[in-house]
């Protein structure tokens, strides 16, 4: 399973240097693919997904990661299959992006970066992402709505019944045992597990706003809801309602679980919301390759077929 292959982990710290970083690397899906090489991106995806992954080469003009026999090229961060190479202006790029070990720091902007923003929200919402789902549905084992929910195995979450893709049912397990152990001697941790109303896991259904599937739709990633949330801001898009300049909101107006919560689930492959631009901070998703891609953990074990 997942988690053994991400069991022991050691934490580093990677802070964004610059707004200029900070507004490729997490405003722009397209140009913060260009951060890393993509055999680097690759190489780290074949590191988290050893069972899946069987080769990263450099074939046919472009690198490309083989999964089940099947070939999908980087095309610009696409990933695409061999069929859809020539069409690859039809679709956008996956994200790959510096994943920091603390909060990210909210960049102080001047008028024409707080409009140049905006414009890019524009410019996203009128466009929005069409990922070529190729490449998540070889690396999950699905091709429709149907064969995911055959994915699917029913389990608790801090007493919560959630469907999750089975491969990581022992993952999820890992990160409630972490969450449980700790909680006798921390007192804000007790308080917010015993304040949750609801863990949502798999729903068939697209990115809000987007035409992408949701990491949903695999039962890769798990909403973990409140029963209040404080007055404060979990989701961007709610956020975008009452406040225009939604991306400038500080942290203490935003709804947050306690640290020691989202480190259970980044020791063990999932990477939080809360740290995205687009920030949705009950979100929690199954991305080990963003977190070796930062350096934020590392996995103990020799890569195969190097």
């Amino acid at each position: 399973m997942m988690h053994r292959r991400f069991c022991t982990l050691i934490c580093g710290v990677l802070l964004l240097a610059s707004f200029q970083l900070f507004a490729d690397s997490v405003a722009l899906r397209t140009e913060r693919s260009r951060l890393y090489a993509p055999e680097e991106i690759l190489i780290a995806y074949q590191r988290g997904y050893p069972d899946r992954i069987d080769r990263v080469a450099f074939r046919d003009g472009d690198w490309a990661i083989e999964i089940d026999d099947s070939w999908f090229y980087w095309a610009g961060g696409r990933l695409l299959p061999e069929a859809a190479r020539l069409r690859q202006q039809e679709y956008s790029s996956y994200p790959f992006y510096p994943y920091t070990a603390e909060l990210p720091p909210l960049p102080e902007l001047d008028a024409d970066q707080v409009e140049a923003l905006r414009d890019r929200i524009r410019r996203r919402e009128s466009n929005p992402p069409r990922r070529h789902p190729g490449f998540l549905n070889a690396l999950w084992r699905l091709d429709d709505r149907d064969s995911s929910w055959a994915r699917m195995k029913t389990t608790f979450f801090l007493g919560f019944k959630v469907e999750i893709h089975r491969e990581l049912l022992e993952d999820l397990a890992a990160v409630e045992e972490e969450i449980q152990r700790q909680i006798p001697q921390d007192a804000e941790l007790r308080n917010f597990v015993a304040g949750i109303a609801d863990a949502d896991a798999y729903n068939w259904r697209s990115i809000a706003g987007t035409a992408s599937l949701s990491s949903h739709s695999y039962g890769t990633a798990i909403d973990i809801i409140p029963t209040s949330y404080g007055g404060r801001q979990a989701y961007w898009r709610w956020a975008s309602s009452n406040y225009t300049d939604w991306f400038q909101l500080p942290y203490e107006k935003r709804f947050h679980p306690p640290e020691a919560f989202v480190r259970a689930f980044e020791n063990h492959g999932f990477i939080w919301g809360g740290k995205w631009f687009y920030f949705d901070t009950i979100h929690f998703e199954y991305r080990p390759e963003i977190l070796l891609l930062s350096g934020v953990k590392e996995l103990q074990y020799s890569r195969e077929n190097e």
